[in-house]
């Protein structure tokens, strides 16, 4: 005989509540922080915080953030994406080839810039070899911020690819920032002046600072490398 089917209620078991004292918001980054204030809204459809614990919570986040951190995000376009992606491998590319060639290091930097008082070095790339992304990305000022710089003395030199907000990808520009002494171009226009203080400059020697537009890459690479041996020495 066969036996009835028992039919099994299924009991809906609740996530479990978040619970975000002040000492655990304390320990996280402000990229931890931002991430989790992101992911409210998520977590209120789900049940893991109700409407007012999502609004005490975002505010208490919010008491840890500069004001402009947590601002929307713009999503960004596939084409925009993969242009960032080939723009930094030039930029990165160009680096270590010039690394090669030239003495770079920060240690050179420093026994070559003694004499400047509160002298930081900057090399060409960030820890990992790579392009560095500029602070206006992430404020929204710049839709590409990507950039390669050397200070040694009281020079620097920069090679940055720039696109603004809302334009297409075709205005994006390969971009040669530098003193005057170095860059024989027009003074740091209004747009680009703001990236001056992003790449390091201090104030008194922003009027010093001349912008390049390149035509491509090449023309980029090539100048910044004139640019470079007039500051570093070149490897035997």
């Amino acid at each position: 005989m066969r036996k009835a089917s028992q039919s099994v209620n299924k009991v809906f078991q609740p996530p479990s509540q978040m619970n975000w004292t002040d000492e655990k918001l304390a320990s996280l980054s402000k990229e931890q922080l931002i991430t989790l204030f992101e992911n409210l809204q998520t977590q209120r459809e789900s049940g893991r915080v109700t409407a007012q614990a999502a609004e005490d919570l975002a505010r208490l986040i919010g008491e840890r953030l500069p004001a402009n951190a947590l601002a929307p995000r713009r999503k960004r376009a596939r084409s925009q994406v993969l242009l960032e992606g080939r723009v930094a491998e030039e930029l990165g590319g160009l680096a270590a080839a010039l690394e090669i060639r030239y003495d770079l290091s920060s240690e050179t930097a420093r026994q070559q810039s003694g004499g400047i008082k509160g002298f930081k070095p900057q090399t060409l790339t960030d820890r990992r070899g790579a392009a560095r992304a500029g602070a206006s990305m992430k404020d929204g000022r710049m839709a590409i911020d990507r950039y390669i710089s050397y200070r040694v003395r009281d020079t620097q030199a920069s090679l940055a690819f720039l696109l603004f907000p809302g334009e297409p990808d075709a205005s994006g520009r390969y971009v040669l920032l530098a003193p005057d002494d170095l860059l024989d171009g027009e003074p740091l226009s209004d747009a680009y002046a703001p990236l001056a203080q992003d790449y390091g400059w201090p104030e008194d020697a922003r009027d010093r600072l001349r912008a390049a537009p390149a035509a491509n890459f090449a023309e980029a690479q090539q100048r910044f490398e004139a640019l470079i041996a007039q500051v570093a020495t070149a490897r035997a």
